[in-house]
């Protein structure tokens, strides 16, 4: 074997037993995390969801409601936990607060995850832990958690399901009720070749900035409202 080609795979070889290494460390740091969660848990609370329908949303008033988005490390909310939150309160259109936080669940982000979102494990090991950010999550709703203030959200079931998983497991109850703005995007606007969220965006002219981050998200989704309203 030609020299320069043995060194080629010698190199490639300590690079890919430098990267397993990087993600081994990683994961032990991550882990633990869940160890000692299990070592306090709490008796599991109890979340309503209430979907608001394109047929009733008229009969509520939704001058004043809350944006949301999740990023998580997987599609299943029962196992997956959620990495990033974002929360943006709107009042007469206008954006009043925002909250948003990386989130260190102690489950590590997959591969697939990380292409969509671009959020690394190597950003999670220095984020807040789950526990603390859902509190000022819960803190931010405020009368949202009692259904007194409407959430939105696109493919709101997606992220309500990893919100309510998520709360109930840390040991909290709400009632929340919610609107799916692709739901209600599907029933005002016809002849869009898709209804994701950044072409129905692009049809009322909202600039849609970084896709898939939390609060980014949850503003642009807040603004299709307010445009569907």
């Amino acid at each position: 074997m030609p020299i320069f080609l043995l060194l080629s795979v010698i190199i490639w070889l300590i690079i890919v037993i430098i990267l397993i290494k990087k993600t081994i460390e990683i994961t032990v740091r991550l882990f633990p995390v869940i160890e000692r969660e299990a070592d306090n848990k709490l008796p599991r609370g109890n979340v309503r969801l209430y979907k608001i329908s394109t047929n009733e949303i008229n009969r509520y008033n939704i001058s004043r409601y809350i944006a949301f988005d999740v990023e998580t490390t997987g599609l299943n909310h029962r196992y997956d936990r959620i990495v990033e939150v974002g929360a943006v309160l709107f009042e007469n259109g206008e954006v009043k607060r925002m909250f948003g936080s990386l989130v260190n669940s102690g489950r590590p982000i997959s591969f697939s995850a990380t292409k969509v979102n671009h959020i690394t494990n190597g950003m999670l090991l220095t984020a807040p832990r789950e526990r603390y950010v859902i509190a000022e999550l819960i803190n931010f709703f405020g009368e949202a958690m009692n259904g007194n203030i409407a959430i939105c959200a696109h493919n709101a079931q997606f992220d309500m399901n990893f919100l309510a998983e998520t709360l109930m497991r840390l040991g909290y109850n709400a009632n929340i009720c919610f609107i799916d703005t692709l739901s209600l995007s599907r029933d005002r606007i016809k002849g869009l070749s898709n209804y994701k969220q950044t072409t129905v965006a692009s049809y009322f002219g909202i600039e849609t900035g970084t896709s898939h981050r939390a609060e980014n998200d949850a503003l642009v989704c807040g603004k299709i409202l307010d445009a569907l309203l």
